[in-house]
């Protein structure tokens, strides 16, 4: 069976989701987009990622009217027409198509807005160590909006790819910010330390409920400037997405972190995350 989208207002089989070539999402890059992971049919956070939605619509100046009742019940839709299970849903929201094309869109235009589906990996349930290298951020200063135009965060995975690297971590002079398509977390002396969510991060809905989980089980977490000295210095290090969970580093560049294995404080937290899953799917 062919996976379903909506686009418009209407469901349509993906491979008929068709845009102008006019839309500004695809020639400028004005548009925002959410990611929310279906753990059996089951959206993760489902509101947390709207209000983040919401929120990138807000800084970029673009009305949808579409209330918080409305996207789930889309979301529902989109779960059924898909055969459920486990699924990675897309929504991406542009400021819609126009004949001429002109920095200054028009007031009176209709966003575009797209959502589709595609399988979520079963295999970031376990942990896979990766390998990191550390580059300077080229990228501009609104990261908080989760916008589509995202050819910085390419151009520094495509380097780090090319290096033999699985992911970068991102610095901004001395000062680390996040992965190209992660947030950050190090380990030192039992203590977990993210980077402070400001405009520099896109702070993840899996780095808050990760902060949650950890709290809620007694490990101190601090949110603050992170060094690059104190990345490299630390006991050990994971990175967080909606696509990878939890994902061990055990090197960045030369440098090896946690002896090259998985640390103590990294598995106990993909553990909880784990059952805190299993908790929301009733499995």
């Amino acid at each position: 069976m062919s996976q379903i989208s909506f686009l418009n207002g209407k469901f349509v089989a993906a491979s008929q989701a068709k845009v102008s070539v006019y839309d500004r999402g695809f020639l400028f890059g004005d548009a925002v987009y959410e990611v929310i992971p279906i753990y059996q049919s089951r959206p993760f956070r489902p509101q947390d990622h709207l209000d983040r939605l919401q929120n990138s619509l807000k800084a970029i100046a673009l009305k949808l009217d579409y209330c918080d009742k409305y996207w789930h019940a889309l979301i529902d839709q989109m779960i059924k027409k898909n055969n459920g299970g486990n699924l990675s849903l897309y929504i991406q929201i542009t400021r819609g198509s126009e004949i001429e094309r002109d920095h200054v869109g028009r007031a009176d235009t209709e966003p575009t807005v797209l959502m589709m589906v595609s399988p979520l990996s079963t295999e970031i349930a376990s942990l896979t160590p990766i390998k990191t290298t550390l580059l300077p951020d080229i990228r501009w200063k609104n990261c908080f909006i989760k916008t589509t135009a995202l050819l910085g965060n390419v151009m520094l995975k495509q380097q780090a790819s090319q290096a033999g690297y699985e992911e970068a971590i991102l610095r901004r002079e001395n000062i680390i910010s996040e992965g190209t398509t992660s947030n950050v977390f190090m380990v030192k002396n039992g203590i977990i330390y993210t980077p402070i969510a400001n405009q520099y991060i896109l702070a993840g809905i899996t780095r808050e409920v990760i902060i949650e989980i950890a709290e809620n089980a007694s490990i101190k977490v601090i949110q603050q400037n992170i060094t690059v000295e104190q990345l490299l210095d630390a006991d050990e290090i994971w990175l967080s997405s909606s696509s990878r969970e939890i994902s061990p580093v055990t090197q960045i560049d030369d440098k090896i972190v946690a002896k090259g294995t998985i640390g103590p404080v990294t598995a106990k937290m993909h553990q909880l995350f784990q059952a805190f899953k299993r908790r929301l799917t009733g499995s």
